[in-house]
């Protein structure tokens, strides 16, 4: 059974179903949600779980919203193919599929062009392939740049700043804007005062109204935001004649 299912607007905007009891509304909805790929459910045990009265089971009947298929009170719902469109490549059928009656349409199984063996099919799922990683050549020719830039471009270098900035910093790896913001900071700034930038970053994203910054990108993007926090507080902290930094060009900042 899928784990998700569609409801028709139009069903329950319509007077017909508003005008049902709601106990007879709710137990649809129910039904609706728990249908197998054909529509078929078990009633029963809907009924017991929502502890509704057998009426609220009759006035569906009598309604024609579901039709009752033995006397185990497994039903198809007969509006089903309005509430969900399942792909014929996707369908199981149902267990009940032998109860339906022949003058109710259903939709039939076929096999899916792009796997080998359909007899693997799991959930309407192809297991065929599963574990298997399909990579075009664009894709590894792109895996194999990165791979080539982590282990001989200079930003590594820049990343490993961030280290104890953003303790699951290895995930920027797989993001090739950060690698492009990496390289443009080493190459703008260099890489000691980067080591000083970072080394603020770890105390300024604890204080109040400091821009916080967590990876190159957000550096490059906020660095002079953050340059301007520090002169600020820089000033503040001079006329408070608590410390003697000297910040005189743009390659010096407080420590």
């Amino acid at each position: 059974m899928a784990n998700r299912r569609m409801f028709s607007n139009r069903i329950a905007n319509s007077a017909r179903f508003l005008q049902m009891p709601q106990e007879s509304q709710l137990l649809y909805f129910h039904m609706v949600l728990r249908a197998d790929d054909d529509g078929v459910v078990e009633a029963y045990p809907l009924m017991k779980l929502l502890n509704s009265a057998p009426d609220a089971f009759k006035v569906l009947i009598a309604k024609g919203y579901v039709k009752q298929l033995n006397e185990d009170q497994v039903i198809i719902i007969m509006d089903w193919s309005e509430h969900n469109l399942i792909r014929a490549d996707r369908k199981v059928n149902s267990i009940y599929a032998h109860l339906i009656p022949k003058d109710i349409p259903i939709l039939l199984p076929k096999p899916r062009s792009d796997v080998e063996d359909n007899s693997k099919r799991v959930g309407g799922q192809s297991t065929d392939g599963i574990g298997k990683v399909r990579l075009g050549k664009g894709k590894l020719s792109k895996d194999n740049k990165i791979t080539a830039i982590a282990e001989n471009d200079e930003a590594r270098k820049v990343f490993d700043l961030f280290k104890e900035i953003k303790p699951s910093y290895e995930i920027l790896f797989k993001r090739k804007h950060e690698w492009e913001a990496a390289r443009r900071l080493e190459k703008q700034y260099g890489l000691p005062y980067l080591e000083k930038i970072t080394h603020l970053v770890k105390s300024s994203n604890k204080m109040p109204y400091a821009p916080v910054i967590t990876s190159p990108a957000e550096l490059e993007e906020k660095m002079a935001k953050f340059e301007a926090f520090w002169q600020q507080r820089k000033g503040k902290i001079e006329e408070k004649n608590k410390s003697k930094f000297v910040f005189t060009t743009k390659n010096e900042l407080p420590i």
